[in-house]
């Protein structure tokens, strides 16, 4: 089951990287309910981007304390001409997401993206992992995160042995790495030999340092022979908010 622990929300915008902008909500919640993870992919052109960036942040930073079922949105892009964008979205339950989607913020970032988006893929995923540390260790690391979207592509059929392996990974990185400060990881529900992962890491060190510790290995040795693909991506964050610390047990 997940749940919110110190129900708190944050947002982290690197556009205003000396000045990080802080939300904080007092209000609990638990997590009753599957939660609807969402994984985005879009190309924009270069001279949309600016316009792009501008509704993509009032799209997170309105969300976020209007609605306390909206528990995560980020958005980032891929290399340095930035066309190559993504939006990761975690709702508390399909409620949630509902009331999310008839917002004037959402109708504006869903009209940007149909009018300026010159291709889009869209995964909706069954969440498998959801944690984050903490608001102050986030806090501590803003200014250096490092972000790791990736997608795996598993031989058929091989969905709960991956799991089972990935999942004793991810829990000892969490708990055994200071540096490691989000790991978010769901199968494709059209697909459920597909993964993708949303990672973030304090820095380049601990992400380093994380791909060198036991437990990393032991998931590349043990999920070699069901592993058919793997593609990983280098994000920079655009905008993230999150909605207090996050674990899914």
């Amino acid at each position: 089951m997940a749940h919110v622990k110190k129900h708190e929300s944050f947002c982290f915008n690197r556009y205003k990287i000396k000045n990080i902008r802080l939300i904080f909500i007092n209000r609990g919640i638990k997590m009753d309910e599957e939660p609807i993870f969402k994984i985005s992919k879009y190309k924009i052109a270069e001279n949309d981007l600016s316009a792009f960036h501008r509704v993509e942040e009032a799209h997170v930073t309105n969300s976020i304390p209007a609605e306390p079922g909206t528990l995560m949105i980020a958005n980032g892009h891929e290399g340095v001409s930035g066309v190559t964008n993504y939006d990761i979205e975690l709702y508390r339950n399909s409620k949630a997401f509902d009331i999310h989607s008839m917002s004037d913020y959402f109708d504006a970032y869903d009209n940007a993206v149909e009018k300026m988006a010159k291709e889009k893929k869209i995964w909706d995923l069954k969440s498998e992992w959801m944690t984050t540390k903490s608001k102050e260790a986030l806090d501590s690391y803003a200014d250096n995160f490092v972000i790791r979207f990736a997608k795996v592509e598993l031989k058929k059929g091989k969905h709960d042995k991956f799991a089972r392996i990935v999942k004793k990974e991810m829990r000892n990185s969490m708990a055994k790495e200071p540096g490691v400060e989000i790991l978010f990881a769901g199968s494709n529900v059209g697909n459920p030999d597909e993964w993708l992962f949303f990672e973030v890491y304090a820095n380049n060190d601990a992400y380093n340092k994380h791909v060198n510790t036991p437990w990393f290995g032991e998931y590349i040795d043990d999920s070699k022979d069901i592993v058919e693909n793997k593609e990983l991506h280098d994000i920079v964050r655009d905008t993230m908010a999150v909605q207090g610390p996050i674990v899914m047990e």
